[in-house]
């Protein structure tokens, strides 16, 4: 059964996505949260320590709903202790499934940092892939690029046959013409109903651009379009 969800973008490669039960925030570190329901579950998700997904920073979201929950990446342990102020804190190792309250969820291991979760609800999959992504760069080693690469498509294998409703996908302009091969290879293999574009740094025309070369080869998924923090979709899933 379709049921509405409300995405708010807030910055970089953090969403919160509120369905109806729940909120499920992913990798913030900055932007302004919208004021919440007190009476629904707040889950918070962050794939890795680096400073533009995680912050310590969450833990003051503890009283902001009735439950609130934390699924953590396992490097985010070493980095932070500040974890062990708050309750509900679930640690996940790349290649794990966990139930955590309402939730499963199920992580695979990043090519830069941390992990990548899958999160199914009510039968519905949202996927968000942190920092595991086609990680090409310019001027570097042909050999490490290629390692990056072929470690990207052993777990997008581990992504394929899944039906996802959401999508949040690295598309990062600092890796010049490489930058959209992870979304590419993604939209190819595997799709979703909504894919939402992040890691941008700001440079959110770069979607546009990217949907004008590409988006009639993947008619499986739907590209949103993000113009600024704050930006909202009331999309059905």
């Amino acid at each position: 059964m379709e049921g509405q969800y409300k995405v708010t973008y807030l910055e970089h490669s953090s969403f919160l996505v509120e369905t109806d039960k729940c909120y499920l925030l992913f990798d913030y570190w900055k932007g302004q949260i919208p004021a919440l329901d007190y009476k629904k579950a707040l889950y918070v998700f962050a794939s890795h320590a680096h400073h533009d997904h995680y912050s310590k920073e969450i833990y003051r979201l503890e009283n902001l709903c009735e439950k609130v929950y934390y699924i953590l990446s396992f490097d985010i342990k070493k980095a932070d202790r500040s974890y062990m102020t708050v309750e509900n804190v679930t640690f996940m190792d790349a290649h794990e499934k966990k139930a955590v309250g309402d939730l499963q969820v199920e992580t695979f291991l990043s090519t830069d940092e941390g992990v990548a979760f899958l999160l199914e609800l009510d039968g519905k999959t949202i996927y968000h892939a942190g920092d595991l992504h086609w990680w090409e760069w310019p001027g570097e080693p042909e050999e490490e690029n290629e390692a990056y690469i072929a470690a990207y498509k052993k777990e997008m294998e581990k992504l394929k046959g899944r039906k996802l409703d959401l999508a949040f996908v690295v598309l990062d302009p600092r890796q010049e013409e490489a930058g959209g091969r992870g979304m590419d290879y993604f939209l190819a293999q595997i799709g979703a109903r909504y894919v939402f574009p992040m890691h941008l740094w700001g440079e959110y025309s770069l979607i546009a651009a990217y949907k004008m070369e590409n988006q009639l080869k993947y008619i499986n998924s739907r590209i949103m379009d993000i113009h600024k923090a704050g930006d909202i979709f009331e999309i059905m899933v």
